[in-house]
């Protein structure tokens, strides 16, 4: 997968690209991001201490699924 067909995929399911070029959702009360480098992203949780890592993994190993979810984050 490549960095642009993940944006897309994003977008369509509600992620909202912020001014650093990052995704970002609210969801139950909660803010959850995608942190987009050029050879990977990273999906985090807002904590009060600051962003918390949940899971990541390199656009080369990402993919959608045929229920078009995401595949291949680890943690």
């Amino acid at each position: 997968m490549k960095r642009e067909q993940f944006i897309e995929w994003a977008k369509v399911h509600g992620w909202k690209l912020d001014r650093f070029g990052h995704l970002k959702k609210n969801q139950n009360g909660k803010i959850y991001r995608f942190k987009l480098s050029r050879i990977a992203a990273r999906y985090e949780l807002k904590t009060s201490d600051g962003w918390m890592r949940i899971k990541s993994g390199y656009f080369s190993k990402l993919s959608i699924t045929d229920e078009g979810k995401l595949a291949g984050m680890q943690r």
